[in-house]
């Protein structure tokens, strides 16, 4: 069942189109959302938190016009970005006052229990503490007013392993009974292919690719051709890149693909390789 999903969403600017972005975010799943720089990844973030005003479409959680959600419902939606949302004045335990006073489904227990599992100091002020503590302080105040979807855009990308390890152990953690679901905006492939359940690609402001993150390991594949084999016209190849004196072929279903061309040199297609044939395909 979607927790959250949009319908022909837009955003237009001068340089830049955000247009007919239908997203399905999943309960009990961890929803990535990939592209390059510049893609629209944060474009479609900041108009599902209301930051940037839509140009057109609908936003729905759990089936109701997010346009029409009283202050109760949004508060079932979380958002934790890369940079920290509070004055740095703040202590860390300042954060939780404020926490408690702006949403009245407040958990003092599981925000107590999130910074000691955190190793987060209730008594520094934030401009003192890391980028990674800054982090950790953003994201245990989005869990702890008991969200049903959390949006994370970017909030992780500049943290170092052993935080972003973590903090993955927390995020499949959130989504465990099922109820509840994650969407990940990140450029680092290795967080995204560790939590991922479905991975969904944008490129130039469209939605171009949702694959399940089980069809990702047993289904698709990178295929190396020769320029002039024909094999980018097979019904399997999503995307090809051609190079001086051969083809590179994103393939969706390899065994289908092998049944009719068993020699074709392949290997697989991680999160990564899908991502530069999304952006750089079908070019010279």
């Amino acid at each position: 069942m979607n927790i959250l999903e949009t319908k022909n969403l837009e955003k237009v600017y001068d340089a830049f189109s955000l247009r007919d972005i239908n997203l399905e975010v999943r309960k009990g799943e961890i929803t990535a959302l990939v592209g390059e720089n510049g893609a629209g990844k944060s474009t479609t973030i900041g108009c599902l938190s209301g930051i940037k005003k839509k140009s057109g479409g609908k936003i729905l959680f759990k089936g109701k016009d997010m346009d029409s959600l009283s202050r109760e419902e949004r508060s079932e939606i979380a958002f934790a970005y890369d940079e920290i949302s509070f004055p740095l004045e703040f202590t860390v335990s300042q954060v939780g006052k404020y926490g408690s006073i702006l949403y009245s489904n407040w958990d003092e227990g599981k925000w107590l229990n999130l910074l000691t599992k955190l190793s987060l100091p209730k008594d520094r002020k934030l401009k003192e503490l890391s980028k990674g503590m800054k982090a950790k302080t953003e994201i245990a105040y989005s869990l702890s007013h008991d969200p049903s979807l959390l949006i994370l855009d970017e909030t992780t990308s500049s943290l170092d392993p052993v935080v972003r390890d973590e903090l993955m152990d927390l995020f499949q953690s959130f989504v465990e009974d099922g109820e509840k679901a994650i969407l990940f905006s990140s450029h680092i492939t290795s967080d995204l292919e560790k939590i991922a359940d479905r991975i969904i690609f944008i490129h130039k402001g469209r939605l171009i690719l949702s694959i399940d993150r089980n069809d990702l390991d047993e289904k698709w594949a990178l295929v190396h051709a020769e320029k002039d084999s024909g094999w980018e016209k097979e019904k399997e190849v999503e995307h090809f890149r051609v190079r001086p004196y051969s083809m590179d072929l994103l393939v969706s279903d390899i065994s289908s693909f092998l049944s009719r061309h068993p020699e074709a040199q392949r290997e697989k297609a991680d999160i990564e390789t899908i991502l530069l044939m999304v952006a750089r395909g079908e070019e010279e």
